[in-house]
Parts: structure tokens; sequence; C-alpha cells
């Protein structure tokens, strides 16, 4: 048996596990920092505002390069017919950056590999979700509510998810020829 055979027989099941155990603490983590009143809350808001605040300025200023009437206000991406989108923390992609960089932590390999990888990761994230964004902005300004809904709530995610774990794959299978 080759060693990529005996490392898929014996850790088949040790992979979703991990991913899994990675997106539950990050649950965890999520629940106490939503908790008002606690510190971890005013950390968690004040990060979620500042991402925000980058997120939406970032999303406003490619709508307009791509001749869309659009400009940021804080967490809010102000369109044209007086519409707007609100960047709020589970729009910052951190579940989806959680589970990447934990994974990719609990899984063999050369620490400064890790690392490289990782920023290499967590910036096609970030990009994935700026063009999430700027789709989103325009799915609300041109097409139905139920397009946008549809969009913002299951087929960006499936993308972002999907590019995560053919990193976290494409990680997993170069670390096993080595």
């Amino acid at each position: 048996m080759d060693k990529k055979t005996q490392f898929y027989k014996n850790d088949s099941f040790i992979i979703p596990v991990k991913i899994v155990s990675v997106y539950i603490l990050w649950k965890i983590f999520h629940h106490f920092a939503m908790i008002e009143g606690a510190s971890l809350n005013f950390f968690w808001k004040e990060f979620s505002i500042q991402a925000g605040t980058v997120y939406a300025f970032i999303t406003s200023k490619f709508l307009v390069l791509i001749g869309q009437k659009a400009y940021s206000g804080g967490i809010n991406i102000y369109l044209q017919n007086q519409k707007q989108i609100w960047v709020q923390d589970h729009c910052l992609a951190i579940p989806a950056k959680v589970v990447f960089l934990g994974s990719i932590l609990s899984f063999h390999g050369k620490w400064n590999e890790k690392f490289m990888f990782i920023v290499v990761g967590l910036i096609g994230i970030v990009a994935i979700n700026i063009a999430r964004l700027l789709f989103v902005c325009l799915a609300w300004i041109y097409f139905p509510f139920y397009f946008f809904d549809m969009h913002h709530s299951f087929i960006y995610a499936a993308i972002t998810y999907g590019f995560i774990f053919i990193m976290i794959r494409w990680w997993i299978i170069r670390q096993v020829g080595k």
C-alpha cells in the first residue's frame, strides 16, 4: 500500500472531524462574543464594525469602477434608487476564515509553508467575499428580492466554502506527498 492510500485509509474519518471541530469551536466563541455586556462582546462589536467598514469601502469603490453610483458610510453601502446594504459581522466571512485557518493549522506541514499557505488562502477568501458583496449589491439593485436572497444566503456561501474545502484538500494531498 503506497503512502497516499495509507493516509486516506487511516485519516479519512479524522479529516472531517477536525474541520467540524474547528467550526464548533468557532460557534462557541461566537456565542460568547454575542453576550451583551461581556468584554468579549465589546471587542467583537468593535472588530465587526471596523472590518465591515473596510469591506463596505472596498466594495463601494469596485461598484464605482464598474459604473454604479455607490458610496460607503461606516458599514453601509449606499446604492442607487436609495437602496443600501449593511455589511454586518456575518457578511465578513469570518467563519470561513476560521475554518480554513484552523483546519490548516490542525494538519501536518512545516510552519513556514503553513504560514504562506494560510496567507494566500485568506487573501483568496477576502477576494471571494468582496466579489460576493459586489454581486449582492448588483442583485439588490437589478433583480427581484428572491434572487437577491437566494444568492445572498446560499450561492455565495457555497462558492466560498467550496473554495475553502478545495484549498484544504489541496493542502492535505500536498502534505501526503512529503
